[in-house]
């Protein structure tokens, strides 16, 4: 909850006009904790309003979560009727379905669904000599390339002194970094 002093910093900066948002400027300490103040209040006034929309989306994700969880019910229900329906036809035809104007229902056949124990299998194949179905995935050790490999005038050298292609280096501008106290 903003506190009254925010609240008048607030309404000091809604009231400034656009002609003096162009021509002010910080000169000194005390223009720029003016600033400070004034930035301090709206992150005040910024936490409030996501904290009061939090709670709104809150409240509406429970209601939704509950219709849903109500209308799912109800769909798992009548799925259910159907299953059983279709099953005990099944087992008369084979080849049962059945259309009608509001829908289907039928049997689809589905491929078996291999698990994989990878550790396991890599052993197999490689003791069985059928490394062909063995990928092995290449990549640069980042990490290591950063702490051995040197920078300089905007080239990188490996540890013998060789200019390193495949390595771009962009310079980072320093970062502005202001902490409000709110």
């Amino acid at each position: 909850m903003i506190n009254a002093l925010q609240l008048h910093e607030i309404q000091e900066v809604e009231e400034l006009t656009e002609e003096s948002r162009q021509r002010f400027e910080v000169k000194d300490v005390q223009s720029l904790s003016w600033v400070l103040r004034k930035m301090a209040a709206l992150q005040a006034k910024k936490l409030e309003v996501n904290e009061l929309i939090d709670v709104e989306i809150e409240r509406l994700q429970h209601f939704r979560n509950k219709e849903l969880e109500s209308l799912q019910n109800n769909e798992d229900f009548f799925r259910g009727l159907i299953s059983e329906y279709a099953i005990r036809k099944r087992d008369e035809d084979p080849k049962f379905k059945e259309k009608t104007p509001y829908g289907a229902i039928s049997f689809r056949k589905k491929q078996p669904k291999w698990h994989y124990n990878d550790a396991a299998l890599i052993n197999h194949l490689k003791s069985n000599d059928l490394t062909e179905f063995v990928r092995v995935k290449e990549e640069p050790d980042k990490v290591a390339i950063k702490k051995q490999f040197k920078l300089n005038n905007g080239l990188i050298y490996d540890p013998d002194g060789q200019a390193v292609e495949g390595i771009t280096v962009e310079q980072q501008p320093d970062e502005l970094v202001i902490k409000l106290e709110v």
